[in-house]
């Protein structure tokens, strides 16, 4: 059975670079993946950030949840994300799992109207 995954990507430092290389990796693991334009938005409860360039990606998988959600930390680890990452305010790249098949995981992103957004550019 396809599970289908909606992500959301954010990055604060060199972010472009990094969203390039979080779609590498994405699109490596999913095999068929879209993703949205990336757009630059203020950042949310990390005072003193840079501005973060988010973007959204939808894709299938045939990969449990937690398979996926291991699959994703170790991505963030391999660009350079550190359990200090937000306490510093320097995130290199977040990628975070918002939706699985249709449940939301994450309500206060899901809630973002920038998320919103870029989802729907890139919904079915």
């Amino acid at each position: 059975m396809r599970n289908k995954v909606i992500l959301c990507l954010g990055s604060n430092t060199d972010c472009e670079a990094n969203l390039r290389s979080a779609a590498d990796l994405l699109r490596a693991y999913f095999g068929s993946i879209r993703f949205s334009e990336p757009i630059y938005t203020k950042p949310i409860g990390l005072p003193g950030s840079g501005l973060f360039l988010n973007q959204v990606a939808v894709a299938g998988t045939d990969a449990s949840q937690e398979e996926v959600g291991l699959a994703l930390k170790d991505m963030e680890k391999k660009l350079g994300r550190r359990s200090d990452s937000k306490r510093k305010g320097k995130i290199p790249i977040d990628i975070d799992l918002l939706l699985w098949n249709g449940t939301i995981l994450k309500p206060a992103d899901w809630e973002k109207e920038y998320v919103r957004r870029l989802f729907r550019s890139v919904a079915d």
